[in-house]
């Protein structure tokens, strides 16, 4: 466990492989995670403390001791059985290596970011012995580990708090073109969306963004024969192909009663793109449009006229 291997490391595996238990196998050096041993994120309280509140989570900061290690779990990537250990485990190893800092067990805590409570989470708790204080609005306590353990629910605290932007890491949607901003900005930092576009959940991103635009403006991206996908039966009319049964209705027609995931299933990602409104599309970085097919760039510069 310790960073630094010693002579007398060599020398006990000797001993234990030659002189102990033939019932055991004597392994050295062995790694204790697949993945690397890496938080998500690290909060430290800053030494001038600031009067202007907090635009988000805004009731978990004052839960905070001086520092914090922050786990968090996407929809795509849920909260899997043992999270919980993996966070206690960074926990203990965080402040064994940081006495210079961290003076008391107090000083630390660790904070856990879902979508929503999980039997998988729940079955964690009961098994590691912890109990649950319920703090109000999505913020919950564990009560009974080595460090404080705040669980964050973010469907309900986003709610509470009317977090547009919150919202969007759970299972809720923008409903406000400042959020829908928001996200599109992201999109467009050249630096951000060149480390995103390759990551796992990227697409997800970009559908989060486009479901919920107005149907128009997500019906433009697709194909005749991708307006009629999803619509049930009693809206076709038999014996006819779907653009002959599609025309002649607006569009608001051709989308209503579709689900926003279905008003843009089976759109690959650059597709996506083309259904975001003009301003949302000038956020976007010229160094991200330029990793685009050519005619969806040559489509995107024709819209903001660059």
């Amino acid at each position: 466990m310790g960073s630094t291997r010693t002579a007398w490391h060599v020398l006990l595996v000797a001993l234990l492989s030659q002189r102990g238990s033939r019932r055991f196998e004597v392994r050295s050096e062995v790694p204790l995670s697949v993945e690397p041993l890496r938080a998500d994120y690290l909060l430290l309280r800053k030494s001038a403390e600031s009067s202007e509140p907090a635009g988000t989570l805004r009731r978990l900061w004052d839960l905070l001791p001086s520092e914090a290690i922050v786990e968090f779990k996407s929809i795509g990537r849920p909260y899997r059985c043992r999270n919980l250990d993996r966070l206690c485990s960074y926990l203990h190893l965080y402040f064994a290596d940081t006495p210079e800092r961290l003076e008391q067990r107090s000083d630390l805590c660790g904070v856990l970011l879902v979508p929503s409570r999980t039997r998988s989470l729940d079955a964690d708790v009961a098994a590691l012995g912890l109990e649950w204080d319920d703090l109000g609005d999505g913020y919950w306590q564990l009560r009974g580990a080595a460090f404080a353990l705040v669980v964050v629910e973010i469907d309900p605290v986003a709610e509470a708090e009317d977090d547009d932007m919150l919202r969007l890491f759970g299972h809720g949607e923008a409903r406000t073109r400042e959020g829908r901003r928001w996200l599109a900005q992201q999109l467009g930092a050249e630096e951000m969306a060149m480390e995103m576009q390759d990551l796992e959940g990227f697409e997800e991103v970009i559908r989060k963004l486009v479901a919920t635009l107005p149907p128009e403006q997500v019906l433009a991206a697709y194909a005749p024969e991708q307006r009629m996908a999803g619509l049930p039966p009693e809206q076709r009319m038999a014996g006819l192909p779907p653009e002959q049964r599609m025309a002649g209705l607006p569009p608001e027609q051709r989308m209503a009663g579709l689900p926003p995931e279905q008003r843009v299933a089976g759109l690959p990602p650059e597709q996506v793109l083309l259904a975001m409104p003009d301003d949302a599309l000038r956020a976007l970085s010229d160094a991200y449009l330029e990793t685009l097919s050519a005619e969806t760039r040559a489509a995107i510069r024709a819209r903001i006229g660059r």
